[in-house]
């Protein structure tokens, strides 16, 4: 039944004809909500993935303070482009590799992180070379056309000279796979890779800026109401944006959590709104922040 929903993305309707408790679980989970500049980055992988292989690969640099949804976005460029079985060679094909940096510039652990990532096991004697060469080996096979690296930020985490050394490491793994790196990153991350001239320069920095009060945060939020399956339309004027930028500082992460807090409490309390104005009441909002900020 979707009747009388009509404020509602058409799969949220259907979601809102359910009981209140499969409701709430389906509001919890992570939903993606597109908006300009994340389609831009998209957009910007999507002309990496498809780069054809030559000595100096361009590379990309997504630089965002924590929470502005840089891993969201490579999750979702990642699910556009899954792992499939190629039955001609008989090998498993990753257009994506995903790969989080370690905490500090660590090449043994980082190799390790690496395999995990493409479901291989480290080898039994698990030296910094041994582990390399499976990595390397693995990785030609499989042929990727992508390999991205989280939080790549945590390279500050070491000393000048080892991450030099780790700099290194991803100017060999670029240049001897012939594919795209993608790094991900807060300001840190773009200060690190500074200290290699020859490295910086292959990387563009692509921003993801904390939300202004502008027409793009209210398409956000327009959107983002839309897929919440309340049974009644949600009231958003421009003081309540106002608010919601006031009390999560434009992070994405707090404001999809202070919106999803708010929805929960709108079906407990049978509203089956989110009554943005009720964040004028510090108490409520206090409430709403909890596990948002």
């Amino acid at each position: 039944m979707t009747d009388g929903f009509e404020h509602l993305f058409l799969a949220s309707r259907e979601i809102a004809a359910l009981s209140a408790e499969e409701r709430i679980r389906r509001i919890r989970v992570d939903r993606w909500i597109d908006y300009p500049r994340a389609r831009q980055a998209l957009d910007k992988l999507g002309d990496l993935i498809a780069f054809p292989p030559r000595a100096r690969m361009p590379n990309l640099l997504i630089v965002g303070a924590s929470g502005m949804g840089k891993t969201m976005i490579v999750e979702k460029f990642a699910r556009d482009h899954p792992a499939r079985f190629d039955e001609a060679s008989g090998l498993k094909r990753m257009p994506v590799v995903v790969v989080q940096m370690v905490a500090g510039p660590d090449e043994g652990r980082f190799y390790k992180r690496l395999l995990a990532a493409i479901g291989a096991p480290e080898p039994a004697r698990a030296t910094v070379g041994s582990l390399e060469s499976r990595a390397l080996r693995l990785l030609s096979e499989m042929r990727p056309n992508l390999l991205v690296i989280d939080e790549v930020h945590s390279l500050r985490a070491g000393t000048v000279r080892e991450q030099m050394r780790f700099l290194n490491l991803l100017r060999f793994l670029g240049n001897e796979l012939r594919i795209p790196l993608v790094c991900l990153g807060t300001q840190e991350a773009r200060n690190a890779l500074k200290t290699d001239d020859q490295l910086v320069r292959r990387f563009e920095a692509f921003a993801l800026p904390q939300w202004r009060n502008d027409e793009d945060f209210d398409g956000l939020i327009g959107s983002l109401l839309r897929t919440l399956p309340l049974r009644r339309e949600s009231d958003c004027g421009d003081r309540a944006l106002k608010r919601i930028l006031d009390l999560t500082g434009g992070i994405t992460a707090a404001i999809f959590e202070l919106m999803t807090n708010l929805a929960v409490a709108a079906i407990e309390s049978g509203e089956e709104r989110v009554m943005l104005g009720s964040l004028e009441d510090p108490r409520v909002a206090g409430a709403m922040l909890g596990a948002a900020v």
